[in-house]
């Protein structure tokens, strides 16, 4: 990685923004802030694999996304439902706790693994989707670590 995009990925600030699509007259909400844009993805990925992406393939009502400051720019986690569940599957497993530990519950090297390669992909103008299609044909989280990190 280049020293001008280590300093981006590192130092830059960010924030994470809640917003509930059941009560639409709620207003979206600060849900946390810090440095560091992989930082941010890994918080990013947990609420959204452990709120937005329901065990039983559903989505649920909460959204968040991640304002990157340096990159100006709005980042959404987006791509096939079934992809989806699959990283959820490996990131927390077959159950739902029903509580808000979203990073002591987690495979936090499989959520740093998924930052770090999305972070590539935000700097290179690709989405989320890229690493979801990845998901989609894995057998299983080691085939999935495999093929993101060869990419």
């Amino acid at each position: 990685m280049k020293e001008s995009e280590d300093h981006l990925l590192s130092s830059k600030e960010w924030e994470i923004w809640y917003q509930d699509n059941f009560d639409l007259e709620c207003p979206r909400q600060l849900e946390l802030a810090g440095r560091g844009l992989i930082n941010g993805l890994i918080e990013l990925w947990a609420r959204h694999l452990y709120e937005t992406v329901q065990p039983d393939g559903f989505i649920g009502f909460s959204r968040f996304d991640l304002w990157w400051k340096q990159g100006a720019c709005s980042i959404t986690i987006t791509g096939d439902k079934a992809g989806q569940l699959k990283l959820r599957s490996w990131v927390y497993g077959e159950g739902w706790s029903g509580d808000q530990r979203y990073l002591d519950i987690a495979d936090r090297d499989l959520l740093a693994i998924i930052a770090d390669v999305h972070s590539r992909m935000i700097l290179n103008g690709q989405k989320s989707d890229d690493l979801i299609n990845v998901a989609l044909p894995s057998k299983n989280k080691e085939v999935f670590i495999k093929k993101i990190q060869n990419s």
